[in-house]
Formats: structure tokens, C-alpha cells, sequence
């Protein structure tokens, strides 16, 4: 895609392992507006296009540079959630100004995150200390964060530890029930993981775990709530 691709901060795109190289990390399709699409490149940009793909608007320069997971959400429109390996972001103008909540987060390295369908205040973001922790098994040390505030104002991020460990864990692949109020998924390298208290507790789901699975790393869930 041309137009993609031409936008002045390609020039700047550069997928860390390969430094010469870069790629799209997630595509999000706003679940309020047809055709708005915003497209996350690892590392370099958040841009967006309104016209389904045909034309793009750059990212800006208060916003997220490494975004890994981008959200939307029904019950907030304009609203775009990052997670990102440069911190936390969120934009309530559909990325014309972002800010940074951040209070109580001790580890700025984050994943992927998930947020509440029936509440757009309640996040969950899976975080470590830097990229090593998070995807090398060798060195896994990685936790989930929640965060619920009211009316868009204040809320600190709290860092769960019912349920989940920290060390020796690859870095959570997180998502939502979409049919299912205050409901979380996560896995990880030691099994698949479920939250009905909006992120607070979590149980092992009892499921075949091969012992492969405890080296190996989890790239993505979905999951479908009962009609």
C-alpha cells in the first residue's frame, strides 16, 4: 500500500531485531466507525486511516511509538487504548492528543491489553521490565496490571498477583469475553488462565498442558462468548 508506506515517518520504522526492517503489529478496526482502521508498526508508528485503507494520517509526536496492542471499545467512541513498549497510552480524540496514566505502573515494557466489553474504564495489560523478560524464557519475569477508574478521572494501576506468578512466566496474551461482563482470559507458559472479578483473582482453567508448553510462548487468544 503506497500510501502506507510514503507517510514521512516511514523513514524512521525499524522492527528492533532486524533494525533494516519493519512490520505491522496489530490492525485495529474501530468498532464504532466503519473504515476508520488504525495500523500499529513495530517500531516506528501509530497511523490511521478513515477511508478504509485508501489514504493514511501519520502518527503524532506526543503519541505512542511501539505500540504492541491497540483497543477500541462500543461504549466509548474516539477512544483508543495502547499498549505499548514505550509505556501506556490513551486518546479520547481518536489520537489528536494521547496522555500517559501511569501512576502504579512499575514496569513500563507492555503487551497486550484487554478491556472490560461492558466497562470501558476497566483495563487489564500484561508488563515487564523490558522486551528479554518478557519473551525469553530464560529470563521470564512478567505480571498483569489492572486498572478501573469512574468517570474517566483518577485510578491507579494495580499489579495482580492472585492467581498469576511473576517469574519464570513469558509475558500474558490477554482478552476479553465479549458476551460476559468483568470476564479475562490470559495465557502464558504455564497454562491458560480465567478472571470473573474484572482482573482481580484468576484460576488455572483445567486443560491439557503438555510439559513443551512450559518453554514455549503463547502469540494469541480469542475467545467467543455463548450466544
Amino acid at each position: 500500500m503506497g500510501n502506507l508506506n510514503n507517510l514521512d515517518s516511514s523513514t524512521s520504522w525499524s522492527f528492533p531485531p532486524r533494525p533494516w526492517t519493519s512490520h505491522v503489529r496489530w490492525i485495529e478496526l474501530d468498532v464504532n466507525v466503519h473504515d476508520y482502521v488504525f495500523v500499529a508498526i513495530e517500531d516506528g508508528a501509530l497511523v490511521q486511516s478513515r477511508d478504509g485503507g485508501r489514504t493514511w494520517i501519520d502518527r503524532v509526536e506526543q503519541g505512542p511509538y511501539d505500540t504492541h496492542t491497540l483497543g477500541t471499545h462500543q461504549k466509548a467512541p474516539k477512544r483508543l487504548y495502547s499498549s505499548a513498549g514505550d509505556g501506556y497510552f490513551e486518546s479520547f480524540d481518536y489520537s489528536k492528543s494521547w496522555s500517559r496514566p501511569t501512576a502504579g505502573l512499575r514496569h513500563h515494557y507492555l503487551y497486550v491489553l484487554a478491556v472490560d466489553p461492558a466497562d470501558p474504564n476497566t483495563i487489564v495489560v500484561s508488563a515487564s521490565q523490558s522486551a528479554w523478560q518478557a519473551h525469553s524464557i530464560e529470563s521470564a519475569n512478567s505480571l498483569v496490571y489492572r486498572r478501573s477508574i469512574e468517570n474517566n478521572g483518577g485510578g491507579e494501576w494495580k499489579a495482580v498477583s492472585n492467581g498469576l506468578q511473576s517469574k519464570g512466566t513469558i509475558i500474558a496474551i490477554l482478552a476479553a469475553n465479549p458476551k460476559n461482563k468483568g470476564e479475562f482470559y490470559a495465557i502464558n507458559n504455564r497454562g491458560l488462565f480465567c478472571s470473573t472479578d474484572t482482573g482481580h483473582a484468576w484460576r488455572e482453567l483445567d486443560v491439557s498442558w503438555s510439559k513443551e508448553y512450559h518453554s514455549q510462548h503463547p502469540w494469541a487468544l480469542a475467545v467467543k462468548g455463548q450466544d
